[in-house]
């Protein structure tokens, strides 16, 4: 008797779900609104982030994204600027103090 048969009683797992979802009508091949966000980010713009993440190691790097919003579920990212601060999971500290709250 295998691990499976053991646990799930030779049931499929489409009968187990139909049990879990408590007597609900069958799905089926019912639509599904696409809720799916996507970017789209430039060379250019991605290039900068590859290079901005790699100078930071071994420290977390931040920095703002422009672009636009093309529709509901869509953000183009025209370009990328890098923010001159260093952090850790405990503090972020301004490089320069022009940036440095206080």
């Amino acid at each position: 008797m295998c691990i499976r048969d053991r646990y799930m009683g030779n049931m499929d797992l489409q009968a187990l779900l139909q049990a879990q979802l408590g007597g609900m009508q069958q799905m089926g091949d019912m639509p599904l609104n696409d809720t799916a966000e996507q970017i789209q980010i430039s060379s250019l713009a991605l290039l900068k982030m590859l290079k901005h993440g790699k100078a930071g190691v071994p420290m977390e790097v931040m920095g703002l994204m422009l672009g636009e919003f093309v529709d509901d579920y869509t953000v183009r990212c025209i370009d990328v600027f890098a923010m001159p601060q260093t952090g850790t999971g405990v503090s972020v500290e301004a490089v320069d103090s022009v940036y440095q709250q206080t």
